[in-house]
C-alpha cells in the first residue's frame, strides 16, 4: 500500500500519526470492490453479474465507499505502526479532514480519486530504563504455626460434619404440631423473609428483598441488626421490623435508607457436633487424630509460606513501582479495570447476588479497582523492561515442562494441549509472558536482600 506517515510525538506514550493513502490506492481498491459486487448483484433489467459497473456503481458506490473508508483505515494504520516500528496499545482515536472524534455523526466521506488523510492518535508502551531492580531491600515474616491455630483448622473440619437438629420446647401447639424454644446466637434458623424501602407512601416491596434461607444467628451475613431481630422467635412465629441500610453499603440504591423486613420462622435448628476422636479422622480420610493434626499443621504452613511469598513479592513490586516513574497506557489501566470488575462480578454472582447488586458494588469499588489496575499494569511493564535488559526468556525446554504440568493439573494429554497451542499462538503467548514474568520475579528475588521479621 502506497503510503506517506508523518509522526508527532504529543508525549512520552502518546503518537499522533498523520496518515495519507494516495488517490491512486483509493480508486484501484474502490474499482475492485465494485467488480466484487458486480460479480453477484441481482438488478431489475440485468442479468446475474452483467450489470455495467457504472449502474453498480449508482446503486452500491456509497455502501462501498462506507465499507472501503473503514478497510483502508484499518489496514493503512496498521501498516504505519509497523513501519514507524510502534507497540501501539489499544485503539486509535481517528480523525478526518470531515469528522473529529466524538464530536456530532459520523461522517465517511470518501472520494475515490482523491488521497485518504486522516490522523491516528494512539498510545504507545512506555520505554522504561529500570533502575534499583538488584538488591532490593525486602522483609519476610517467620512462619510460626501454634497449637491453637491446629485447633480452629480440626474444629472447623469438625463443624463441617455437624448436623442441624430441629430443637423443640417439649411443647405442643394447637395445631398438633411441637414448637421450638426461642431462637438464641448461635442457632441456625429457617426463614422466610419479604422487605421492602420505607416511603413517605408507604412500603415499596422490592423484589431482591425476598426469599428463603437458612441463616445462623451470629454470622453477620446479613445487614447489621437482622440477625438480632430473629432471637427469642419460635417455629412458627413471625415478625415485622424496621432496618437502616449501612451508609456505604455496595449498592446504592439503599445505602443509608430504611428498610422494614417481615420475617416468618419455618424452624428453629442447632448443631449437633460429631465427637472428635480417631474414628471421626479416619471417616475424613486420616489415619487417626494425630494424623489428622499433622495434616492441618502441613497445610498451615503451606497457608502461611505463600501468604509470606505474597506479601514479599508486594512488597517488591512496589519498591519498583516507587523507583521507576513512568506514564502508563490508559488503555491497559482500563482493560486491566474491566478484568478486575468482570472477576468480581462472577465472585459476587456464586454468592447470590443479583445484576443490580452486582453493578451497585461495582460502581462503589470503581476507583479503587482503577488503583490496583494502575499498579498492576505498571508493575507488568516493569517485569518486562527487567527481563529484557537482564535478557530472561523462557526456552522452548522450559515451556515444554510447564505444559506437562498444565496438561496434568486440567487431566489432559500433553499432545492435545500442545496442538492447542499450535493453533493458537496468542493463548500460546499468554503462557510465555507469565512464564517470563514468574522467571523475572524469581530473579530479582534472588538478588534482594531479605532479612526475617519474627
Amino acid at each position: 500500500m502506497e503510503l506517506n506517515v508523518q509522526v508527532e510525538k504529543p508525549s512520552n506514550i502518546l503518537r499522533k500519526l498523520t496518515i495519507r493513502v494516495a488517490a491512486k490506492e483509493v480508486a484501484t481498491r474502490f474499482e475492485r470492490g465494485l467488480i466484487e459486487v458486480q460479480k453477484t448483484a441481482k438488478l431489475k433489467g440485468f442479468r446475474p453479474g452483467q450489470a455495467p459497473i457504472s449502474v453498480i456503481k449508482q446503486y452500491y458506490g456509497e455502501d462501498i465507499k462506507h465499507r472501503l473508508f473503514h478497510s483502508l483505515i484499518d489496514e493503512s494504520f496498521q501498516e504505519a505502526v509497523r513501519g514507524e516500528k510502534l507497540q501501539a496499545v489499544g485503539r486509535p482515536k481517528i480523525d478526518t479532514p470531515d469528522h473529529k472524534t466524538g464530536e456530532g455523526d459520523h461522517d465517511h466521506t470518501l472520494h475515490e480519486d482523491k488521497d485518504l488523510t486522516y490522523v491516528a492518535t494512539v498510545e504507545i508502551l512506555p520505554e522504561i530504563e529500570v533502575k534499583g531492580h538488584t538488591g532490593v531491600s525486602l522483609t519476610r515474616e517467620e512462619i510460626s504455626i501454634k497449637d491453637e491455630d491446629i485447633e480452629k483448622v480440626v474444629n472447623g473440619l469438625l463443624d463441617s460434619q455437624a448436623e442441624l437438629i430441629p430443637v423443640s420446647s417439649g411443647l405442643v401447639n394447637a395445631d398438633g404440631q411441637s414448637n421450638s424454644r426461642p431462637a438464641k446466637m448461635g442457632d441456625h434458623v429457617d426463614i422466610n423473609f419479604d422487605g421492602g424501602m420505607v416511603t413517605e407512601k408507604g412500603i415499596e416491596r422490592r423484589p431482591e428483598m425476598k426469599g428463603n434461607r437458612v441463616l445462623e444467628i451470629g454470622s453477620n451475613s446479613l445487614i447489621e441488626g437482622f440477625e438480632e431481630n430473629l432471637i427469642g422467635m419460635r417455629k412458627g412465629e413471625s415478625k415485622n421490623f424496621r432496618l437502616n441500610f449501612p451508609k456505604d453499603y455496595h449498592a446504592p440504591d439503599f445505602a443509608g435508607k430504611e428498610s422494614e423486613f417481615s420475617v416468618t420462622v419455618n424452624e428453629v435448628k442447632e448443631k449437633k457436633m460429631p465427637e472428635l476422636n480417631d474414628e471421626f479422622a479416619k471417616q475424613m480420610g486420616y489415619e487417626d487424630l494425630a494424623d489428622l493434626r499433622k495434616k492441618a499443621r502441613e497445610y498451615l504452613t503451606k497457608e502461611k509460606t505463600d501468604e509470606t511469598d505474597r506479601k514479599l513479592r508486594s512488597e517488591l513490586m512496589q519498591s519498583l513501582i516507587e523507583k521507576n516513574p513512568f506514564d502508563v497506557p490508559q488503555a491497559l489501566v482500563e482493560s486491566q479495570t474491566r478484568a478486575l470488575a468482570q472477576d468480581w462480578a462472577e465472585e459476587l454472582k456464586k454468592q447470590g447476588a443479583d445484576d443490580a447488586m452486582i453493578q451497585g458494588a461495582i460502581m462503589g469499588e470503581l476507583e479503587g479497582m482503577k488503583k490496583r489496575a494502575d499498579s498492576q499494569v505498571r508493575g507488568s511493564l516493569i517485569l518486562e523492561a527487567i527481563a529484557k535488559k537482564e535478557k530472561i526468556e523462557v526456552s522452548d525446554e522450559e515451556f515444554h515442562n510447564e505444559l506437562i504440568t498444565v496438561a496434568t493439573s486440567m487431566k489432559v494429554e500433553p499432545e492435545k494441549l500442545n496442538e492447542f497451542y499450535a493453533k493458537n499462538s496468542d493463548r500460546k503467548e499468554d503462557m510465555l509472558f507469565r512464564m517470563r514474568q514468574e522467571r523475572t520475579l524469581k530473579f530479582l528475588l534472588d538478588k534482594a536482600k531479605i532479612k526475617s521479621k519474627s
